[in-house]
């Protein structure tokens, strides 16, 4: 949010206020100035609450720290240090989309996105396994086609992979 004011000789008050898109100027008295502000804020405040309760969003410190036990950075690349072998056909092609994104936000890969070919030597599976568990995910919104024989999860399948996958690979100390 970001705030300016000026205050005149005739003692006019002009502040403008800009958040996200909004922006609101107000000049006047003092006394003015501020029943408009507090009115501007109390028409966007619970919209903001509202809209933060029915946003979905994953912070990306926490998927990273989530996915200790999972993934590892080593100096050749990202690797998979926890247990796959329960993980069906999806959840594995939904491990690897998410662990393209844990490269792209540990800056060891360019993209967030993994091409087909790819996937189907990772995952040791057919091209018709990959392609048809790709299509899945895709329709129900856990992953996007970004390119030709590229994808990378959308924001609704990290919350996926946290929720629903994570559990089932992730290993801890103990398990060591």
């Amino acid at each position: 949010m970001e705030v300016k004011k000026t205050l005149t000789d005739d003692q006019t008050v002009e502040v403008i206020v800009k958040f996200r898109d909004m922006e609101k100027k107000v000049v006047g008295d003092v006394d003015t100035v501020l029943r408009e502000l507090y009115a501007f804020f109390s028409d966007i405040l619970p919209t903001m609450g509202l809209a933060s309760r029915i946003s979905l969003t994953v912070d990306s410190a926490r998927f990273l720290e989530s996915c200790e036990g999972v993934f590892a950075v080593t100096p050749e690349e990202i690797a998979i240090v926890g247990d796959i072998n329960a993980l069906s056909d999806r959840e594995l092609v939904l491990l690897h989309l998410a662990k393209a994104r844990f490269g792209y936000l540990t800056k060891k890969l360019e993209t967030d996105t993994v091409r087909i070919g790819d996937l189907i030597d990772r995952t040791k599976s057919g091209a018709g396994t990959i392609a048809g568990r790709l299509s899945e995910l895709c329709s129900e919104g856990l992953s996007e086609r970004m390119g030709k024989g590229e994808y990378r999860t959308t924001t609704l399948g990290l919350d996926h992979f946290l929720r629903a996958v994570l559990s089932k690979v992730k290993i801890t100390r103990e398990d060591v």
